[in-house]
């Protein structure tokens, strides 16, 4: 099965899991860490399986495919996070995309007992500023014991892959199924077959759904006006994207500023 691009919409997700994680092959523009405080989790990180055992931690940077096994029906105790750090503390701590670990997993003995607290102490509902605080000694601690290598870009070989990079590159560019199809002289329907079948959504979800992303991240760290936000992001007109931004968010582009100058 092709692994599929997932889309957060939020700057922060957490789980706790009481049993292991199933979940197909995917890969995200976030940062995914699973620690284990009891039992055991099988993850797939880049071709690569491994097992997190009690103490460990996994920590897989944007666009590595990985993927959850469930190999046992036993219960686990873990919790995972999925953040985009360059959202939430812009490049104050790593880029994560210029570099990866040498390895994803890390031993019990190299996290520091703050980590473990952090990890076992952060909630969804606690304020924003408190979960930037946990967040912050997460990573600061975990990233402290991190072989970290220059991540080389190659190039993808295989067509869905290479027109989901040419997507995620340019959706603030005009664009349609018609020009994706001439710019990799291949049929629309094709790619039209790609995005339903293999991506779980049409394109033209798919690229509301990055166009609205990225606006989201516009707005909350600049104050232009959403008029031009709106056209940055790459929205043909104010009224598409006050409709697909609230079809993401929940809110309008103007309630989602307010709301973000609150907190």
């Amino acid at each position: 099965m092709l692994p599929f691009y997932e889309i957060q919409t939020k700057d922060l997700r957490l789980y706790r899991r009481t049993r292991q994680l199933s979940f197909p092959a995917h890969m995200h523009s976030s940062i995914e860490i699973m620690y284990v405080f009891s039992g055991v989790q099988y993850v797939e990180i880049d071709g690569v399986p491994y097992a997190i055992h009690e103490g460990e931690a996994a920590f897989i940077f944007p666009d590595i495919v990985h993927r959850y096994e469930r190999q046992e029906d036993q219960p686990v105790d873990a919790v995972l996070m999925i953040c985009d750090p360059s959202r939430l503390f812009g490049a104050f701590l790593l880029d994560f995309n210029s570099c990866y670990p040498a390895t994803p997993i890390i031993p019990r003995e190299a996290i520091h007992e703050e980590a473990v607290y952090a990890l076992r102490h952060i909630r969804l509902d606690d304020a924003y500023p408190v979960q930037l605080g946990w967040i912050y000694i997460i990573l600061s601690h975990l990233l402290r014991h991190m072989a970290l290598k220059r991540r080389k870009r190659v190039p993808v070989q295989d067509m869905p892959y290479k027109i989901m990079e040419y997507v995620n590159n340019h959706f603030t560019e005009p664009m349609t199924l018609e020009s994706i199809a001439a710019e990799f002289c291949v049929s629309k329907y094709y790619i039209s077959h790609i995005f339903s079948d293999r991506i779980k959504m049409n394109f033209r979800q798919y690229l509301g759904l990055l166009r609205a992303e990225y606006a989201a991240k516009l707005i909350r760290a600049s104050d232009a006006s959403l008029t031009a936000i709106s056209g940055d992001a790459g929205f043909d007109s104010q009224r598409t994207f006050n409709r697909v931004f609230r079809a993401h968010y929940g809110m309008s582009p103007k309630e989602f500023r307010n709301r973000s100058r609150i907190l």
